[in-house]
C-alpha cells in the first residue's frame, strides 16, 4: 500500500510526537489543533516545525535531535476531507468536540485512528458515525498511546520512549485485515486485539494513574510538585494496584480475550523486567524523572476515571464481573474533585451499549451489528 497521508489532531504531547516522527519518516502530515487551542501551534508555526528530542533508539532517527519540518498546521477540520488516516491524539474527554466539527469531512475508507481511546473510544465514535448517517468510516483504537515523553512551550517535543508493542482493537473486528493492511508500514508496533473494548482495557494507564494518586493524596496537597518517578508507587500501593489489575483482567477475560498481567504489559512495552510489578515498574525509565501533578483537576483524574474506569466498571456489571475497586476509585475520586463522574463519564448509554446483554455486545464488536 502506498504512503498514507494524516492528519494528526492535537497539538498535545502525543500529537507533536506522532506528527514530528511522520514527518521525520517522510509523510504528507497536517497537524491540526481546534480553533480553541490555536496557541498551541503558534511556536511550531514560527519555527516552521518540531524538535523531536529522543532518549530512545526506536523513534525515527533514533536517539537525539531531529528536526521534523511540518509546514502545513490548520485550524479548519475540512482538511480531514484529505486524509486517509485521521489519529485523533487528545484526552478521552474532548473526543466529542473533535467528533463534532470532523462529521462533515468524513467519507467511507477513511481510517480514525484514537490515540488514547480509552475504554470505548471507537464505540463513542461508532454511535456517532451512525446518528449521522455515515457509514464505511474505519474506526480503531491502541490500548495506549505509542509515545511517553512531553511537549515544551518551545516548539519541541521530548520522546523519552517508544512502546515497542502494543494491542490495536478495530471496530467492527470484519475490517481488522483493511486496518492494519493501513498502518502495518507506519506502525508496525501494533498487534491484533481480540476487539476494541479489549484493547481498550489492555493498557496501564488507568492502573498507574487514578489510584496511586489518590493514595498520595496528602504528599501531593502538601509538597507537590515534587519527583514523581513510578508514580510514586511504593510496594503497598503497587498492591492495591494489582487487586485494580485483577478486575481489569478479568473483564478482558469475559470479553474473549487473553488478558496480560500489568507487570507483563510494561515488559512488552519498555523492556523493564523485575520479580514483581513494584519490580517491574520502578524499573521503567520513562517513568523517572516526572512530576507530580500539583491538583487534582489533571488528567490522570479527569480524563482516566470518566473515560477509562466508569466505562470499565460500566462494562462490568454489563457482562456480570465485579469491579468493586474500581468503583471505589471512582467514587472517592469524584469525592475529591467534586466531579459526579457517573453523570459526566462514559456512560453504556454513551457506549451504544445500553441493553444489550454479553451476546449483543460481542456481536457488535464482531460484526458492526448487536
Amino acid at each position: 500500500m502506498g504512503a498514507n497521508r494524516y492528519v494528526v489532531v492535537g497539538a498535545g504531547n502525543g500529537g507533536c510526537a506522532m506528527a514530528a516522527e511522520l514527518a521525520l519518516m517522510g509523510r504528507d502530515v497536517v497537524l491540526y489543533e481546534h480553533p480553541a487551542f490555536e496557541e498551541r501551534l503558534s511556536a511550531i508555526r514560527d519555527a516552521g516545525g518540531l524538535v523531536l528530542e529522543s532518549r530512545t533508539d526506536h523513534v525515527a532517527g533514533g536517539k537525539g535531535e531531529h528536526f521534523a519540518a511540518l509546514p502545513r498546521l490548520s485550524t479548519d477540520p475540512a482538511v480531514m476531507a484529505g486524509a486517509d488516516v485521521i489519529a485523533v491524539v487528545v484526552p478521552g474527554q474532548h473526543q466529542q468536540a473533535v467528533i463534532d466539527v470532523a462529521l462533515p469531512h468524513l467519507r467511507a475508507g477513511q481510517l480514525v485512528l484514537i490515540n488514547p481511546g480509552g475504554v470505548g473510544g471507537a464505540l463513542v465514535w461508532r454511535k456517532a458515525l451512525e446518528d449521522a448517517g455515515i457509514t464505511g468510516v474505519l474506526l480503531a483504537q491502541p490500548s495506549d498511546l505509542l509515545y511517553a515523553g512531553s511537549r515544551r512551550p518551545e516548539a519541541r517535543v521530548l520522546v523519552a520512549d517508544k512502546k515497542r508493542r502494543a494491542v490495536l482493537g478495530v471496530l467492527p473486528n470484519a475490517d481488522r485485515a483493511r486496518v492494519f493492511a493501513i498502518l502495518a508500514e507506519d506502525f508496525p508496533e501494533y498487534v491484533p486485539a481480540p476487539n476494541v473494548l479489549a484493547a481498550g482495557l489492555s493498557g496501564p494507564g488507568m492502573l498507574l494513574h487514578p489510584l496511586p494518586m489518590l493514595m498520595n493524596a496528602v504528599r501531593i496537597d502538601r509538597e507537590a510538585p515534587f519527583r514523581y518517578d513510578a508514580y510514586d508507587i511504593t510496594p503497598s500501593i503497587a498492591r492495591a494496584v494489582e487487586a485494580l489489575d485483577r478486575e481489569r483482567t478479568a473483564l478482558i477475560s469475559a470479553l474473549g480475550g487473553e488478558p496480560m498481567p500489568i507487570k507483563d504489559v510494561l515488559t512488552a512495552y519498555y523492556g523493564a523486567t523485575g520479580e514483581d510489578f513494584f519490580e517491574t515498574v520502578t524499573a521503567v525509565e520513562a517513568y523517572k524523572g516526572s512530576t507530580a501533578p500539583a491538583t487534582f483537576d489533571h488528567r490522570y483524574i479527569t480524563e482516566e476515571v470518566p473515560t477509562h474506569m466508569l466505562p470499565s466498571a460500566e462494562i462490568g456489571d454489563l457482562l456480570g464481573v465485579p469491579t468493586p475497586l474500581m468503583r471505589a476509585t471512582i467514587t472517592l475520586a469524584g469525592a475529591v474533585t467534586g466531579e459526579d463522574f457517573a453523570r459526566t463519564g462514559w456512560t453504556l448509554s454513551r457506549l451504544g451499549l445500553a441493553g444489550l446483554d454479553r451476546a449483543r455486545v460481542l456481536a457488535l464488536l464482531e460484526t458492526g451489528r448487536p
